[in-house]
């Protein structure tokens, strides 16, 4: 009988240890709860308080002034390449180029001015639409790209917009630049509305140079006659890919990818 009472009371004893032990780890992980909703809280009144200092700094200063920030994605967004174009834009609409922003990928964190920038792009916006500055800020960045044609290659956050509905600007962009110097060869019958002729481009990466050149194409010509044209195009694509000597910059090729294809669509 005593062996059998031994192992009960050994049971319960540790048992009852075990308890304790939880009972320590269960007080512990509470007070680590607590002191972290407590230092959640006092962060949030600081940043509050700092925003509505901000806030106030700003509807005064939109009485007298407009002005426009642009924001860089934290914490490896591309860079907002067309500063000097949009600030002669804003300029001619009597509205100050703010400079450049981050927002943050850390909730509530306060950096100086943030809230500040945030409240004068929002009362810029609601005097000249949203809209508005939107079409602003896209302009500034074609200016950039007819000085910079490379970037177009460049899936930089910032343009965004030129690689939706399957590259649709970007390519319509390429072929106006395509065009400038391109001469249809003698013969050649124009289409009908029916007809549609274009070259894919496939580009490969010279990751040495961080140069694009000719890797392949792919002809798609609707009107057979003009079948015949198809070295002369070649010639010609290849011409324009090393006349403009597109050279990626190497941070949004790290970090962004590379377009590395186009289409060239004949009338």
């Amino acid at each position: 009988m005593k062996p059998y009472l031994f192992i009960i009371v050994f049971f319960f004893q540790n048992f009852a240890l075990g308890q304790t032990i939880l009972d320590e780890d269960s007080i512990s992980r509470q007070k680590d709860l607590e002191e972290r909703v407590r230092i959640f809280k006092e962060s949030m009144k600081i940043y509050n308080e700092l925003c509505h200092q901000d806030s106030l700094r700003a509807s005064i200063d939109s009485k007298t002034q407009n002005k426009y920030f642009i924001y860089n994605i934290a914490p490896a967004g591309s860079d907002f390449p067309a500063k000097e174009e949009l600030r002669a834009i804003l300029e001619k609409h009597n509205i100050i180029w703010g400079g450049m922003a981050m927002n943050t990928d850390i909730p509530h964190a306060y950096t100086p001015n943030k809230c500040y920038n945030s409240f004068m792009n929002t009362f810029t916006e609601q005097k000249f639409g949203e809209n508005f500055m939107e079409n602003l800020v896209q302009k500034s960045l074609l200016e950039y790209i007819y000085k910079n044609p490379a970037i177009i290659f460049e899936h930089n956050d910032h343009l965004d917009w030129i690689y939706e509905n399957n590259d649709a600007i970007a390519d319509s962009l390429i072929n106006k630049l395509f065009f400038k110097s391109f001469i249809y060869p003698k013969g050649y019958k124009a289409l009908t509305q029916k007809e549609q002729s274009f070259t894919e481009v496939n580009l490969e990466l010279d990751e040495t140079t961080y140069t694009l050149k000719l890797e392949s194409f792919n002809h798609h010509i609707d009107n057979k006659h003009n079948e015949k044209f198809i070295p002369y195009f070649e010639k010609e694509v290849s011409k324009f890919i090393k006349s403009h000597n597109f050279v990626l910059s190497k941070r949004e090729v790290l970090y962004n990818g590379v377009k590395t294809h186009f289409k060239i669509y004949y009338k």
